[in-house]
């Protein structure tokens, strides 16, 4: 992972040296002085920039996500088919499972903390928002009319492709069946356009 926010490189470096920690070590385990060590600083360094570890952990999770998200978000457009968008998330969802590996093991270790009272908020916004960024590529599609859903079942045509990439997303963690196919891909995409068109019926 390279610069994270230009003009700030100690921020950088300690942010980075977070997300390969974290990507290896449980977070109970990170402790402000390893990550300090990792990104070469002084651990009062660190606290020039993070109140703590849990808020270090918030800004992995924000930043690397909102990057993998924009890249997986990159071809999706308002004047394409839901298919289409479909197609270009799914083809970018592969792809970053590949190269991503990391930031899935950081974010699954995340869950583990749900406990605190201050990850538990954060996770759950962090998360609506995405839910949102894929909602809204439906939303184009019944704008333009292609579709025609109530709020009701557009949320569970969401919550099916969640499901889907949530899965995914652990066999990656797991090791389970790699690699994930191309016509895995197509076929997991044919049985999510037969769910949408029975919801259209």
């Amino acid at each position: 992972m390279k610069g994270v926010r230009m003009g700030k490189p100690k921020y950088d470096q300690i942010l980075v040296a977070a997300y390969h920690l974290l990507a290896t070590v449980n977070y109970q385990n990170m402790t402000t002085a390893r990550i300090a060590e990792a990104a070469g600083v002084a651990e009062g360094t660190l606290y020039r920039y993070f109140k703590n570890k849990r808020q270090l952990l918030f800004e992995v999770l924000k930043h690397f996500g909102d990057q993998i998200m924009e890249k997986i978000f990159q071809k999706v457009s308002p004047q394409q088919s839901y298919m289409q968008n479909l197609h270009h998330f799914a083809d970018a969802f592969q792809d970053s499972l590949q190269r991503d590996i990391p930031f899935y093991r950081i974010m699954y270790k995340a869950f583990s903390e749900l406990d605190d009272p201050e990850i538990f908020p954060a996770l759950r916004d962090y998360f609506i928002a995405q839910l949102d960024k894929i909602r809204e590529v439906f939303e184009w599609s019944v704008q333009r009319g292609e579709i025609t859903v109530d709020s009701a079942d557009l949320d569970l045509i969401v919550q099916h492709l969640w499901g889907i990439a949530d899965g995914f997303m652990k066999r990656t963690i797991l090791q389970i069946n790699l690699p994930i196919q191309q016509r895995e891909i197509e076929f997991t995409l044919s049985l999510m356009q037969a769910a949408i068109n029975k919801e259209l019926q």
